[in-house]
């Protein structure tokens, strides 16, 4: 086992401390595209209360695992978690769809800065 007060594990850190700095800016895009994503669907559920629509479009729901196992493919990402990515998002749009229709079309304030 190496010292770790070497060259070797001094450029480890350094590797290691730019990919985390990385990451955390890929998780904050992840998150700021969440948010995004969950304004789009909250208006996708008023029109569907003021049509009159079910919070829950199982036509789209499989088009849109199909189109996802195919960027998850296409990326070279595990398929499962395309899959877990979709039953994630979906659930929660039809949550809120839900609580859309329930408030008779109003959105309310489902996101603090929505």
């Amino acid at each position: 086992m190496e010292s770790a007060d070497t060259p070797r594990t001094h450029a480890a850190v350094k590797q290691i401390e730019a990919l985390r700095s990385t990451i955390d800016n890929i998780d904050a895009a992840v998150i700021h595209l969440l948010a995004e994503r969950f304004k789009a669907t909250s208006r996708v559920g008023v029109l569907k209360a003021q049509a009159g629509f079910a919070p829950a479009d199982l036509q789209r729901e499989e088009q849109q695992i199909e189109r996802l196992r195919s960027i998850a493919r296409d990326a070279g990402l595990d398929m499962q978690i395309a899959e877990m990515y979709k039953q994630f998002v979906v659930e929660e749009a039809k949550k809120r769809h839900q609580r859309i229709i329930d408030a008779g079309g109003d959105p309310g304030t489902l996101d603090v800065y929505a």
